[in-house]
């Protein structure tokens, strides 16, 4: 904003920033300093300032999201609950203990597919997905083979 208070433009600049300002403070109004620091909260803004959003329900999520042992990165939940993106929370993996027990188990064979990999073919899969309730358990844990990992997308 500095850089840019004597352009010709200036007053637009400003209100822009003003804009997104009382935007953020609408949608999100519980401050969390480091957490939402560094956000893109002007491009948040430009795509979802005229997406009906329930200011009540999105701190609601945030709560539960910050409670919840399975996000990694607590600084992706914005983003989260605006795009859906899971990737923006870093959820937690399946160590390789895990993978290798379900490994041994499975033989090999992709659950998927029906065909024999190697472990270094295979990868670590919620069978329940966590967006649907499913959690980083052995129980919950399946190896597939990455073509069936990645065609699956959280069925």
């Amino acid at each position: 904003m500095a850089k840019h208070q004597h352009d010709k433009n200036a007053d637009e600049l400003w209100f822009y920033f003003k804009d997104v300002i009382e935007w953020v403070g609408r949608y999100f109004p519980v401050k969390r300093g480091k957490l939402m620091k560094g956000q893109p909260w002007g491009d948040l803004y430009n795509k979802y300032k005229d997406t009906p959003l329930d200011k009540d329900e999105l701190e609601a999520e945030i709560q539960r999201l910050l409670e919840n042992e399975e996000v990694e990165n607590k600084k992706g939940i914005y983003l989260y609950v605006l795009t859906r993106e899971e990737k923006h929370l870093n959820l937690r993996q399946f160590d390789g203990k895990i993978a290798q027990r379900k490994y041994e188990e499975q033989k090999g064979v992709c659950p998927e597919c029906g065909k024999e990999f190697k472990i270094e073919e295979m990868e670590a899969d919620h069978i329940i997905p966590w967006h649907k309730g499913g959690k980083t358990t052995y129980e919950n844990c399946q190896m597939l083979c990455q073509r069936c990992n990645r065609t699956k997308s959280g069925k």
